[in-house]
């Protein structure tokens, strides 16, 4: 058993909380910004504007509002928690999210049934049978949704003996706020080291990103950054600078010289 229906059970009556003064689907919103931010507030470092946006957000909710959304996101995390010890890693949030029609219809939004993910996943890690010399894989979901389909080659990785959590580094983007929010927050619970980007692939536009705690943990972002361009992430950068000093002042250094060189270079007549 994976909880699922005990967790959808849960959900449905606090997306209720409100007793209509807010929509049920946007209170189901904000209880997705609301675990999303809370991961974020504990363990990234260098996106602290989210405590303030998580304090923004409870403000439109009473205390035992507030609560409500506490115990959910709990069961949430005992779930996720108890799936992994089982090798399971359902996806816990996308059909409830699209059941409660709280999916974008100006985006087309659809998500991936499980047995697609299912089946994609077994066509990705089918012929990985050993891993290549740098010890991982690495997924990449250019429109994540809610991750399912991440989460179905996630599955057949370990189904086939792999250890998600230090032999996979994955890559999500979608250009939807709550999209990006679901997959970090279920490839945070099942701890799976991954950045979720807020971003337009098609534009290469990033407008935010998420590092999940396994991730930074992990010091992933030396072994795998997870670039959105040509150009240095400004946010990798930052998380690299606060992981290592040093780095940071050799990159300072660097700048100097760019600098100097730039001012000495002969100019064009």
């Amino acid at each position: 058993m994976d909880g699922s229906k005990k967790f959808k059970d849960m959900l449905m009556e606090t997306i209720k909380i409100t007793r209509g003064r807010i929509s049920e689907n946007d209170v189901l919103r904000d209880f997705i910004s609301f675990c999303a931010l809370e991961i974020s507030t504990l363990t990234d470092p260098v996106h602290l504007e989210r405590a303030e946006e998580l304090r923004t957000l409870l403000e439109r909710y009473s205390l035992e509002e507030r609560e409500a959304f506490s115990q959910t996101f709990q069961k949430l995390s005992q779930i996720a928690a108890g799936n992994v010890s089982q090798g399971i890693y359902p996806d816990l949030l996308g059909a409830i999210y699209l059941e409660c029609r709280a999916n974008n219809n100006a985006l087309k939004q659809d998500f991936s049934p499980w047995g697609i993910a299912d089946l994609l996943g077994q066509l990705t890690t089918c012929r990985r049978t050993e891993l290549p010399p740098e010890g991982y894989l690495t997924l990449n979901d250019c429109t994540c949704g809610s991750g399912i389909l991440l989460l179905g080659a996630v599955q057949k990785f370990a189904d086939k003996g792999g250890n998600p959590s230090e032999q996979l580094v994955i890559q999500a983007t979608d250009v939807d706020t709550r999209c990006v929010q679901m997959t970090y927050i279920q490839l945070s619970l099942y701890g799976i080291p991954a950045v979720v980007v807020h971003g337009e692939i098609i534009e290469m536009k990033e407008y935010d990103r998420w590092y999940t705690p396994a991730y930074l943990w992990g010091k992933w972002v030396w072994r795998a950054p997870m670039s959105f361009g040509t150009v240095r992430n400004k946010s990798d950068e930052t998380l690299k600078m606060l992981d290592e000093p040093m780095y940071g002042i050799w990159r300072r250094v660097d700048q100097i010289f760019a600098e100097g060189r730039n001012r000495h270079a002969p100019r064009k007549q």
